[in-house]
């Protein structure tokens, strides 16, 4: 060890302080325990007076679960002799006058004579961890250093001082870091903490002495700050299982250890410090970065869908849940105070690639369920259900659930991506269908599978569009464009699988339609009753299919069957020749209305203002009166505001008794009527009497010679009015 002090004017280089540094620790280090002369009698390192000498404490490094030692005791050097030994240390004095001794205070402090401590004996202090005096005599040596920098003849003495009060800072940082580390590793080993807190408030109190101290004021305080952020990244590294590990586990690690640390620094280490140091809520925001910074860095790699689940599901719920939220901390934390875990555009990255990679996997397992599908078509089955719509909707609603439980901007973007991909998933259905129904249109004779396929495609339509409501509805209630495209494509695979259906029927039908309103009908009623026979059965098997669509096709063919009976008496396929026969033909036009009402009653069918159109033309049929039948004319037309002149006409002549005068009558109040209305149009829910064309050899009636009464025109217009009224 040189003798002389321990730097003679201007500055250290790092090295040279580095040196200084070593040499004093290896002073410390050797002076643990020496003995010399006899007896092995412990030799003083500094003189103490007449107070008794105490035991040098251990100097060098040491882990945070050691003790600290007694400040103020002698040192001696091993194998050397006490001229040795003065000689070693000479340089260690504060000066070339003679030191006076340090005394002891009551309370086994070091008390100060007229010559301060030397650095080595601070540096005992700091070892001792009796950090607060140490920093007092630091504090005591740095205002020397401020005197003597104003002197000039005392430069070099100054900068030697200015390094020695900064290794010596260095030191007590080094400790109060050590004790930070050792308090939150070992929660017992918190004895300490108060020499933290104390040195911290001595500093800060300087501060506010002087102005200027050549440290940033409460610098200490953000050094101890430093520390805690440290030592918790120290401590939330360690349970890390390396980049290669499941995340769910590294997050697990994370949220359990933070967890446990934040529930121990509350009941062990915040009551060591004095309350205004807020010293739980340093460590919340400590471990809340830590955790941040820990999460900064899985998110930079590569994740599947799952992973990225995971992760978003923790950085958005569970840490605030689950850690934050723990029943043990949840009273002392604030949450509002603390920074967002994770950038924004971190996460809305990590969501908009999660939404990339739920487009590509709901799209292709999409396209799996259409393909197992076509392969059902392909092999001819004859089960009326499909799982395809159902299928669909569970891949979609995994995704939608699983972002719900997430976040409400990622559960929106799955959703609206859902909807996208549905979108294009139904046109794809939509050309599938169509090419299986023109495979039916062209083989249907001899496919057994046409009703039980159809039914099976078209049922799927209505829980699409149920789904499709719900998520515009929650989701995306401004996308009406991409709603019409899904409903549009859902129409069409409806439409034609009820007009396949409803063709189906009525080519079975029309054998038995062919022999109505003839001769042979008016005798028997068997063709009629095979053809209810016919509807009765291909309805019941259509009502398999689920209501929206069975309520479209059994109403149309509600209609159509009506429309299809009354056909033949409109081209004129019947003529009667007496009133028997007109009685006759009124008669069975009745009780076939009243077979056809029960049927499709029977069948829910919602048509019900179909029920009289027959029976009213068996009125027109049957009638003497002229002015009965003018009547009757009105009250169909007001029910069937569709009904035209040759429809009437043609009616007239079944009942082949009319004198041309008393045609004329009857279809000039019509004319009449219809010029009144305006020639309104009718809904085509509503048209009955439109679907039937005119005949090619109707009667041509003149219109000149006497007009009606003007008291039954006006009666009939006010009729034609309350009906148009009531719809």
């Amino acid at each position: 060890a040189p003798n002389g002090p321990l730097t003679v004017g201007g500055e250290l280089s790092p090295r040279k302080s580095t040196e200084r540094m070593t040499v004093l620790r290896k002073i410390l280090q050797k002076a643990k325990s020496p003995t010399e002369g006899k007896g092995g009698e412990r030799r003083p390192f500094f003189k103490r007076g007449p107070c008794t000498e105490q035991e040098v404490p251990p100097s060098g490094p040491r882990g945070p679960e050691e003790g600290p030692a007694s400040p103020g005791s002698g040192l001696g050097v091993n194998g050397a002799s006490e001229h040795d030994g003065k000689k070693r240390l000479s340089f260690l004095k504060r000066s070339k006058g003679k030191a006076e001794p340090a005394t002891e205070t009551a309370t086994g402090e070091v008390g100060i004579g007229k010559e301060p401590l030397s650095v080595l004996q601070i540096l005992q202090l700091i070892r001792a961890r009796e950090l607060v005096l140490a920093d007092s005599h630091i504090i005591e040596l740095e205002g020397e250093c401020d005197k003597s920098g104003q002197q000039s003849e005392a430069h070099a003495d100054s900068g030697r001082k200015a390094k020695d009060v900064a290794l010596l800072y260095k030191e007590l940082e080094t400790e109060l870091a050590a004790i930070v580390r050792g308090s939150l590793a070992k929660p017992g080993t918190t004895s300490h903490l108060g020499q933290v807190a104390g040195t911290i408030e001595q500093e800060e109190k300087a501060d506010r002495e002087r102005d200027s101290r050549g440290r940033e004021p409460g610098e200490l305080r953000q050094r101890w700050r430093q520390a805690v952020k440290e030592s918790v990244s120290e401590r939330l590294l360690a349970v890390q299982t390396g980049e290669n590990a499941p995340i769910d586990r590294r997050l697990k690690s994370l949220g359990d250890q933070t967890v446990t640390d934040l529930i121990s620094v509350w009941k062990n280490v915040a009551g060591g410090y004095p309350r205004e140091f807020e010293a739980f809520s340093v460590y919340v925001r400590s471990y809340h970065e830590a955790v941040s910074s820990s999460l900064a860095q899985i998110a930079q790699q590569e994740m599947d869908i799952q992973q990225l689940y995971t992760f978003l599901e923790w950085c958005y719920c569970l840490y605030y849940r689950e850690v934050l939220g723990h029943e043990e901390l949840t009273a002392h934390i604030s949450k509002q105070h603390l920074a967002p875990l994770l950038p924004a555009d971190t996460l809305h990255t990590l969501e908009n690639n999660c939404v990339s990679m739920v487009k590509a996997r709901i799209t292709n397992e999409m396209k799996k369920e259409l393909d197992a599908e076509q392969e059902r078509w392909r092999q001819e089955s004859k089960v009326f259900h499909s799982e395809l719509a159902n299928g669909v909707i569970k891949i979609l609603k995994k995704d939608i659930e699983k972002s719900s439980a997430i976040s409400e901007r990622l559960e929106s973007l799955i959703a609206k991506c859902s909807l996208q991909c549905l979108a294009d998933f139904l046109q794809s259905f939509q050309v599938s269908v169509q090419e299986l129904y023109g495979q039916f249109a062209d083989y249907a004779a001899r496919m057994e599978c046409v009703v039980p396929q159809t039914i099976a495609v078209v049922n799927c339509c209505p829980a699409f569009r149920d789904y499709i409501e719900r998520l515009i509805k929650k989701y995306s209630a401004d996308e009406q464009e991409l709603k019409r495209k899904m409903m549009g494509a859902l129409d069409k695979v409806e439409r034609r699988g009820i007009s396949l259906l409803t063709e189906k029927l009525f080519s079975e039908l029309k054998p038995h339609f062919a022999k109505l309103l003839r001769k042979k009908w008016l005798q028997s009623s068997e063709s009629f009753e095979a053809a209810v026979a016919t509807i009765r059965e291909h309805l019941n098997q259509f009502h398999k299919m689920k209501t929206p669509p069975y309520q479209i096709l059994v109403d149309g063919a509600h209609r159509r069957v009506v429309t299809e009976y009354l056909r033949p008496l409109m081209h004129g396929r019947v003529s009667c020749t007496s009133q028997e026969m007109r009685d006759r033909l009124a008669l069975r036009l009745k009780e076939d209305s009243a077979k056809l009402q029960e049927l499709f009653r029977g069948l829910q069918s919602t048509m019900a203002w179909l029920d009289q159109a027959i029976d009213h033309l068996a009125e027109i049929i049957t009638l003497k009166e002229t002015s009965s039948i003018q009547m009757e004319v009105g009250v169909l037309v007001s029910s069937y505001p569709d009904v035209r002149k040759h429809h009437i006409s043609a009616v007239l002549d079944v009942r082949g008794d009319l004198s041309p005068s008393t045609r004329q009558l009857i279809l000039e109040c019509l004319l009449e009527l219809d010029a009144q209305d305006g020639g309104s149009t009718l809904a085509r829910d509503r048209a009955l009497f439109a679907e039937i064309d005119e005949a090619a050899t109707i009667r041509c009636v003149g219109f000149s010679g006497t007009s009606t009464p003007g008291r039954l025109v006006q009666w009939l217009r006010a009729l034609r009015q309350q009906a148009n009224c009531s719809r």
